[in-house]
C-alpha cells in the first residue's frame, strides 16, 4: 500500500511543469471552443398568421417578433434571415372579435438544425378577427414625382378596377386603392411602367388581383409648325433601268410639326423629298406619292404639297462614243499625204 502511494506521488511530481502547462492549454482550448460554438444572436422575424378559410385578420398588434438563436459563429453568419418565419395558427372556430394568441419556439420556421432557438419575444400577440369578403375597388391615378425635361407628364393606366380580399369591416368602407408613384424626373420621351398596388400589412388586405397595373407615361411637349418651299424632288430608280424620269412639279413644299427645339434646328438641306420609281419598267405617265425623310427624332409629323407627283418615264437615248479617222495600217501611206489629208479635213 505504501509502495502504491509512493508511486502515485512520484508520477504526480514527475514532469510537473509540463503537466501544469498542458492543463492550462486544455482549459483555454475548451473555453475557446465554447465561445465559438455557443454564440448567440437576435433576429427580427415576421409573424405570419394562418387563419381558417373565410376568416381574416382585422387588427394585429405585433407584426414582427425577435428570436434569439444559439450556434457557432460560422453557422450564425451563414443563416439566411429572409427564410425565417413565425407561423401562427389561431384557433377561431369561426368566431370573430379580439383574441390572444401565444407564440413560442415551436412557431419558428426556417432555422437550420445546427442552430437552436432559445427565446422568442413577445410571447403573446393580440388579434381582432373578422369575416373575409371579396370586393371590387377602383384604382387611383398614380402619383407623379419630379418634372420631365420638356413639357408635362400625362398618365394612362389600366386596369382601373381590382378585386380585393380582406376583412369585412375594412373593405366595406374602402373606396379606392393606391399604387406606387412613378418618377418622371428628367424624362424626355414617353415610357411605360408596371406599378404595384399598395397593400401594407397594417391594412389587413389579404389579396389583390391583379397585383400590378400597367401605366403609360406620355411626355407632352409644345408643338410648332414650319414650312420649307421649293425643295427639289429626288428620284429613286433601279440601277439597271433604261428609263429617265421627269417629275412634275420638280419642287414641292414641306411642313414639319414637332417640338420647338427640334423644328428650329432644321435647315433646308436636312429635308429630303423623294419619289420611288424603282418599280416603273415602261414609258408613260405615273402618279407617285412623295415621301419626306428627316433624320431627327420620331415624334415629327410631316406634310408635302402637293402629296402626289406626276412622273413621265422616257427611254434614255444612248450617247454614241466619239470617233476619230485613223488611216488603215495595212495601206502604205506617205506621211506627207497624212498631213495633207488632215489639213484638208480641217479646212472642210
Amino acid at each position: 500500500m505504501l509502495r502504491k502511494r509512493e508511486n502515485w506521488r512520484k508520477l504526480y511530481r514527475e514532469n510537473l511543469p509540463i503537466k501544469i502547462l498542458a492543463f492550462v492549454l486544455a482549459t483555454a482550448s475548451i473555453y475557446s471552443i465554447q465561445r465559438i460554438t455557443n454564440q448567440t444572436d437576435e433576429f427580427e422575424v415576421p409573424i405570419q398568421m394562418v387563419v381558417e378559410p373565410g376568416m381574416a385578420v382585422l387588427q394585429q398588434d405585433a407584426r414582427y417578433a425577435y428570436i434569439t438563436c444559439r450556434g457557432s459563429l460560422e453557422d450564425l453568419r451563414r443563416l439566411d434571415q429572409s427564410q425565417l418565419r413565425l407561423i401562427v395558427r389561431p384557433r377561431t372556430d369561426g368566431r370573430t372579435g379580439p383574441e390572444q394568441v401565444p407564440i413560442g419556439l415551436r412557431n419558428v420556421h426556417g432555422v437550420p438544425r445546427s442552430i437552436s432557438v432559445t427565446k422568442v419575444r413577445p410571447n403573446l400577440v393580440h388579434l381582432t378577427l373578422d369575416r373575409e369578403i371579396e370586393k371590387q375597388i377602383s384604382v387611383a391615378r398614380p402619383e407623379v414625382l419630379g418634372q420631365p425635361a420638356l413639357g408635362r407628364a400625362e398618365i394612362e393606366f389600366s386596369p382601373k378596377i381590382v378585386t380585393v380580399r380582406g376583412p369585412q369591416q375594412l373593405l366595406q368602407d374602402l373606396k379606392v386603392m393606391q399604387t406606387a408613384p412613378v418618377d418622371v424626373e428628367g424624362a424626355a420621351v414617353s415610357f411605360s411602367r408596371e406599378l404595384p398596388v399598395v397593400t401594407e400589412d397594417e391594412t389587413g388586405i389579404r389579396e389583390v388581383t391583379p397585383s400590378t397595373i400597367s401605366a403609360r407615361v406620355n411626355i407632352v411637349t409644345e408643338r410648332i409648325s414650319r414650312e420649307w418651299n421649293n425643295l427639289p424632288v429626288l428620284i429613286l430608280r433601279a440601277p439597271d433601268s433604261n428609263l429617265s424620269f421627269e417629275p412634275a412639279p420638280p419642287v414641292v413644299s414641306v411642313s414639319l410639326l414637332g417640338s420647338p427645339q427640334t423644328i428650329n434646328g432644321f435647315e433646308a438641306h436636312d429635308i429630303r423629298v423623294f419619289i420611288d420609281c424603282t418599280t416603273i419598267t415602261d414609258t408613260g405617265e405615273y402618279q407617285v406619292t412623295a415621301t419626306v425623310n428627316v433624320d431627327r427624332g420620331t415624334d415629327i409629323r410631316s406634310a408635302i404639297t402637293p402629296p402626289v407627283v406626276t412622273v413621265t418615264a422616257k427611254k434614255m437615248i444612248p450617247i454614241a462614243p466619239a470617233t476619230r479617222d485613223i488611216p488603215d495600217i495595212g495601206e502604205k501611206t506617205d506621211p506627207t499625204n497624212i498631213q495633207q489629208n488632215t489639213r484638208e479635213k480641217k479646212t472642210e
